[in-house]
């Protein structure tokens, strides 16, 4: 066999793989399998090192969330003020009220102040993103 049939049959065969690789790839594309935005949501909570979010609503002027202790200890709120339970077992769920709301698409930064069991106070800050 000579060296330019061997060279012709390499790229004939492995040429065929390439464009399939490429045709598929293209496909992908197409149907918008790389595109970041189809991944992620946009209604977004987070930031929290002490608690899971689990649901919160915003309106023009009041956010709302609800959160679970996720501190490994019983916990007191300290602020905001308003909200459903003040004194949080361990993976207990409680809604709080900040007076700050946003529009579709803006970051709300919330703060919450506890105390873990034990006397120890911390704040933490997390942010919602309005839907």
């Amino acid at each position: 066999m000579k060296r330019g049939q061997s060279a012709l049959e390499y790229l004939v065969t492995y040429g065929w793989a390439i464009l399939a690789i490429v045709i598929i790839a293209a496909v992908l594309w197409y149907f918008g399998i790389f595109n970041p935005a189809k991944w992620s949501s946009s209604k977004q909570c987070g930031g929290f090192s002490n608690f899971q979010c689990i649901d919160y609503n915003t309106t023009a002027d009041t956010t709302y969330v609800t959160l679970a202790n996720s501190a490994g200890r019983p916990i007191t709120i300290d602020a905001p003020t308003a909200c459903s339970d003040t004194d949080i077992g361990v993976s207990d769920t409680f809604t709080c009220e900040w007076p700050v709301g946003g529009t579709a698409g803006t970051q709300v930064d919330i703060n919450i102040n506890f105390t873990v069991s034990g006397g120890t106070t911390h704040s933490e800050t997390g942010f919602v993103k309005a839907s």
